[in-house]
């Protein structure tokens, strides 16, 4: 008997082959804002308040970042055909970011896949800047701005095998509490180097080779 399969995907990076907060930085942030990065990466800073001081700096109007991001953010090539053919089957498809509902949103939209269930945090204009809002507090982990570990096991609570793919630092505690973890770049070193099982994958036609292979579609 098949698992019910319920699929969670980072987005930056994963989904896309850029990151989205990166590149809005990059044209409309503060020229200092890598080593804000830098005290986040070194635990100096915490991913709230390294995001919270990030998009502090950034002067853009809505209209200009969407602008960005359709300009500048591609997505993986193979994903827009994994998506649909995830929802012929009925397996839903939940993008889970550390990073921004406008991103999500912009990016989705652009490429003809909007709308999909997403979690993120939220960017609220204030005044000449960004204001971050972060409506998933996690009663158990301190280290995330948007902690995926807690949907990912809300899910397998309620009787989903939780496949997970991601590629960054935030998708640490996804990735210890999925059923099946898919992993690349950074996640895939830290996995490696962590004993944390994962399944090694480039693109999403590899994920889906994988679980037809253990007749999981």
């Amino acid at each position: 008997m098949k698992p019910q399969l319920l699929i969670a995907c980072d987005f930056d990076g994963t989904i896309t082959r850029q990151d989205t907060l990166v590149e809005i930085l990059n044209r409309y942030g503060s020229p200092t804002w890598t080593s804000v990065q830098d005290k986040v990466v070194s635990g100096e800073v915490s991913i709230r308040e390294g995001l919270k001081s990030e998009m502090g700096s950034v002067r853009a109007s809505r209209a200009e970042i969407e602008r960005l991001l359709e300009e500048r953010v591609q997505l993986d090539p193979t994903f827009p055909g994994f998506l649909r053919q995830m929802r012929e089957r009925g397996v839903p498809v939940v993008l889970v970011t550390g990073g921004f509902d406008l991103c999500i949103q912009t990016v989705m939209a652009q490429a003809g896949l909007w709308p999909v269930p997403y979690l993120a945090n939220r960017l609220i204009p204030k005044e000449e800047t960004w204001q971050v809002d972060f409506p998933y507090p996690s009663n158990t982990c301190t280290a995330c701005g948007h902690c995926k570990g807690d949907p990912v096991r809300n899910w397998r609570a309620q009787g989903y095998t939780t496949v997970f793919a991601g590629n960054g630092v935030t998708d640490r505690c996804a990735a210890m509490a999925a059923s099946l973890t898919f992993a690349k770049d950074e996640l895939e070193t830290w996995c490696r180097r962590e004993a944390v099982p994962a399944v090694r994958f480039g693109n999403f036609d590899d994920i889906q080779k994988e679980l037809r292979r253990r007749e999981w579609l």
